[in-house]
């Protein structure tokens, strides 16, 4: 068989499996009456009527298709069609067509040429969709004030994307940017750029666009892509196969807007789960552009699992996770300064035309009020687009700008109008005012917030019962469907027949913060035991900026959290997160000196670490080393609570994923008692015929250290000390109220030792005039194996209850 021939037959058979995955009964090599044709397809998609029979002849030819062929097409199968052998006859050529040659292969009835790209449009009926994408943008009139986002290194975005898309076996691109930084913009702008051209040719790739906060429930493929295209966009001839099979063949660019929103309330496993099933469309010539912001990623162990697609070993080696690639990714940067003028002035004046018509709007008030926000006392919020759109609606009002606003002064400012504006509305209840419509748009954000973060839902989806907490205090006669009504119709959100939806995540997150303050934390919800776990579980560090920024513009705030820290003192919950950790350190900082404390807990201990330490963690760094001693030293005399506290602590230190030198023997030299455990060593020595039994109750610190190492002396090397960190955070967790989450922790890295020269070294180094006989006194143990028997950790089980 000649290599022309193979060709032309595995493009024959590509094309028959595309008509396949379209929903066609595909036959190749198949005689219909005098005529060998290339593929038979039975389409019987419509039950009302009867199969319809094509004919398909496939020419796997690069240039325009020679006028020859394409007659002698129309001779072989006109006759076919006329006789009623077949319904329908298409020529589907990998090439062109020039004007003459497609209009004599169209000579006959029912006779269809198409190019190869034009054949796959046919097969899904995705130009209205298009149509919708290049609508609504152009509603939106964002092109007339767009700036161009650049990577940080910067290059423009957009042609980063087109050079990526023109790369052979091109990995998913990842785009990465905190909150605010212009994503959503630049995946609108960009579908809608690309929807025109590829209206205009069909050879073009198509953009699918998808915003995966919207449709956060969405998390099969299946469902995901029958949303959009099938439920919202009514594409005709919809069928995911046949999206799959298109795909695969590099017709669509996939834009998955928001991956970030899916995480929230994910484990690290189940987000990576999630994010498979929606990258199984890396596959073939496929082309997938994510959007999200950075926050998603915890720590560069979680960047690397999903971004470069590296785990560890055991044995600390980084090995490629199996089944898939490594992504590629670029991160985004602000406006500059020059950018952030252009915006302005550009989108101001727009505003001001959309606004309803007031006197004092006149061009020289517009320029002035340009002026003012481009004079330099706003050019950290014009960093951010999404900043930048709230100032300039903000700036609408004459009396509105103040002298330097903070990002919470912003939102605080902008949902304030926004809630006036909706109130001054012609029908709204004037029984239920401001305050009340903020708080059911508090208690709105916040339920979606705990539903997986979904940023929509529908009307009828809302619960009764948030409208009915909300109206509580106000005298009204509704009947609950009225109210319910009223309150909705005066919403934030944003309606687009019966969804609802808010226009931006940052919004939602900070109405979430507002309930959490109207809350107290949760506190107030009749779940007193439950709260510190519910706040942890729903807390991201968007929304734990926006409750501290609270604190500095509301005086009423701020009062609160005296008693937000007072019931730290009997919280007994389960794991919290890192980001919880941060938010109380943040609360403790903010609110200091007025008399805030956390009892006399272990809150108080870890609260006042991080104080000194001057972060909001646990995590290993030089600077750390001073707040542990005094963690130490306080713990010292309050009891084993107090010293798991401690010992908690330095397991974590100990296990950062860190080459800081001194990391481990410095935080040994620190936890161990060395008068405490230099006495068990000279009774060993003395009283050679009895066992010192180390008591976990009366020193818990030796006996959890001496239970979590092992002195070890292979022959011929130096005594080493091995550390098993794991055990000593496990057994400090078991004595502890609660527990935190273990991000930035690394437990499969290589093990943990030193020599006791190292740790002698280190109590040197902590300690200026540290008295060397208590080195003296400690010595013998690493040095004799008999005493090292002598000295035994008792291995009591003690087990707490957690919350679930």
């Amino acid at each position: 068989m000649s290599n022309s021939t193979e060709k032309g037959n595995a493009f024959r058979d590509v094309v028959a499996k595309v008509l396949q995955a379209a929903g066609f009964r595909a036959k190749t090599e198949v005689k219909i009456n005098y005529k060998n044709v290339d593929i038979e397809g039975i389409w019987e998609r419509d039950v009302f009527g009867d199969p319809a029979r094509y004919a398909i002849e496939t020419k796997d030819y690069a240039g325009n298709l020679p006028l020859g062929q394409c007659s002698q097409f129309a001779n072989d199968y006109g006759p076919l069609v006329n006789s009623g052998d077949i319904d329908h006859a298409w020529l589907v050529s990998r090439g062109g067509f020039t004007p003459d040659s497609r209009n004599a292969a169209q000579a006959g009835r029912k006779l269809k040429a198409f190019t190869f790209a034009e054949f796959q449009r046919r097969l899904l009926l995705i130009d209205e969709y298009l149509h919708d994408l290049v609508r609504s943008y152009d509603e939106s009139q964002l092109d007339n004030y767009y700036i161009a986002p650049e990577a940080v290194e910067g290059a423009d975005l957009k042609s980063v994307v087109f050079d990526w898309l023109q790369e052979d076996g091109a990995p998913p691109l990842f785009v990465l940017a905190p909150y605010g930084k212009g994503k959503t913009t630049f995946a609108r702008h960009l579908a809608a750029a690309m929807a025109k051209d590829a209206l205009e040719d069909p050879t073009k790739r198509v953009p699918l666009l998808f915003p995966l906060g919207e449709i956060v429930n969405e998390q099969s493929l299946d469902g995901l892509f029958g949303k959009v295209l099938a439920s919202q966009h009514r594409v005709e001839n919809y069928h995911y196969q046949t999206v799959r099979e298109l795909n695969r063949l590099g017709r669509f660019l996939i834009i998955y807007d928001g991956f970030d929103e899916m995480k929230h309330g994910m484990t690290i496993d189940l987000f990576q789960q999630v994010l498979g099933e929606l990258m199984k469309v890396d596959e073939g010539d496929a082309r997938v552009l994510v959007l999200g912001r950075d926050t998603a990623f915890h720590d560069d162990h979680e960047f690397k699992l999903i971004i470069e697609g590296k785990q560890r070993t055991s044995a600390g080696l980084e090995v490629p996770v199996l089944d898939r690639r490594a992504y590629r990714h670029v991160e985004l940067r602000g406006f500059t300064r020059p950018e952030s003028q252009r915006y302005v002035r550009n989108y101001f004046p727009i505003l001001v035309k959309r606004a309803p018509v007031a006197q004092h709007r006149t061009e020289e008030w517009v320029t002035t009020r340009v002026d003012e926000l481009l004079s330099g006392r706003f050019d950290e919020l014009l960093e951010r687009p999404v900043h930048a759109e709230m100032l300039c609606q903000i700036a609408l009002e004459p009396q509105a700008l103040q002298p330097k606003m903070t990002v919470s002064q912003l939102y605080e400012t902008f949902v304030h109008f926004l809630l006036q504006r909706e109130f001054a509305k012609p029908g709204r209840h004037s029984a239920f005012p401001i305050a009340i419509r903020r708080k059911f748009n508090a208690s709105l954000a916040w339920w979606l917030w705990e539903r997986g973060g979904a940023s929509t839902t529908t009307l009828k989806d809302i619960p009764q019962s948030i409208c009915d907490e909300a109206a509580k205090d106000i005298n009204h006669r509704m009947q609950r469907e009225e109210l319910r009504r009223e309150l909705i119709q005066g919403c934030l959100v944003e309606k687009g027949g019966s969804t609802i939806y808010f226009g931006h995540r940052s919004l939602q997150e900070f109405l979430v913060a507002d309930h959490l303050i109207e809350t107290n934390l949760l506190q107030s919800l009749n779940e007193k035991p439950s709260w510190l776990l519910r706040l942890s579980k729903s807390l991201t560090p968007e929304v734990s900026a926006f409750l501290t920024g609270s604190l500095a513009i509301s005086k009423a705030h701020a009062e609160k959290v005296g008693d937000w820290f007072g019931a730290l003192a009997v919280a007994r919950v389960g794991e919290i997160s890192s980001v919880t950790l941060d938010l109380l350190y943040q609360l403790w900082i903010t609110s200091r000196p007025p008399n805030v404390h956390a009892g006399d807990s272990v809150w108080q201990m870890w609260l006042e670490y991080c104080l000194r330490a001057e972060r909001g963690d646990f995590l290993f760094r030089s600077t750390a080393v001073g707040p542990l001693r005094k963690l130490f030293d306080w713990s010292a005399a309050r009891g084993a609570e107090t010293e798991a506290a401690a010992l908690m602590v330095a397991a974590r230190h100990m296990l950062t994923d860190t080459t800081e030198a001194g990391r481990v023997s410095l935080t040994m030299a620190i936890a161990l008692p060395i008068e405490r455990f230099g006495e068990a060593v000279r009774a060993a020595q003395s009283e050679k015929s009895s066992r010192q039994i180390i008591k976990r109750d009366e020193n818990y610190r030796l006996w959890s250290i001496l239970r979590a190492w092992k002195v070890v002396q292979e022959p011929d090397q130096d005594v080493r000390i091995e550390i098993n960190a794991l055990r000593m955070l496990e057994d400090a967790e078991a004595g502890l109220p609660c527990s935190f989450s273990r991000d930035g922790l690394v437990f499969d890295g290589p093990s943990l030792s030193l020599t006791p020269q190292q740790l002698y070294q280190a109590f040197s180094t902590i300690e200026a005039d540290f008295d060397n006989k208590k080195l003296d006194a400690i010595r013998p143990y690493f040095n004799s194996l008999d005493i090292r028997k002598r000295i035994d950790p008792i291995e009591i089980e003690h087990k707490r209850a957690r919350s679930s």
